[in-house]
C-alpha cells in the first residue's frame, strides 16, 4: 500500500545549459554567481521602475542560469 508518490524532479533549467556549465572551471563558476546576483538585481530593479517585461525575461534568463551554475557547485562540493 503506498500513501504518497514520488515525483520525479524536473530541472527547472535545460541540459544545454547544463553541460556548458560543468566546462567552466570552479573558480570562475565562483565569480560568475557574484556577477549573476548583482545582472538579476539590476533586471528586477529596472523592471519595478519601467514595468517592461524584457527585464523580467532577462531576469528569468539569469535566473535559470545562475540555478545550473548552483547546482553544479553542489554537484562539485559534494563529490569531494
Amino acid at each position: 500500500m503506498r500513501f504518497s508518490k514520488k515525483e520525479i524532479w524536473v530541472k527547472p533549467f535545460s541540459e544545454k545549459v547544463a553541460k556548458r556549465v560543468k566546462r567552466i572551471p570552479t573558480g570562475e563558476l565562483d565569480l560568475w554567481t557574484d556577477q549573476a546576483l548583482i545582472e538579476l538585481g539590476r533586471c528586477l530593479a529596472n523592471y519595478t521602475r519601467n514595468r517592461d517585461v524584457y527585464y523580467l525575461n532577462e531576469a528569468l534568463n539569469g535566473a535559470e542560469a545562475l540555478h545550473a551554475v548552483i547546482d553544479e557547485l553542489h554537484n562539485r562540493a559534494v563529490q569531494k
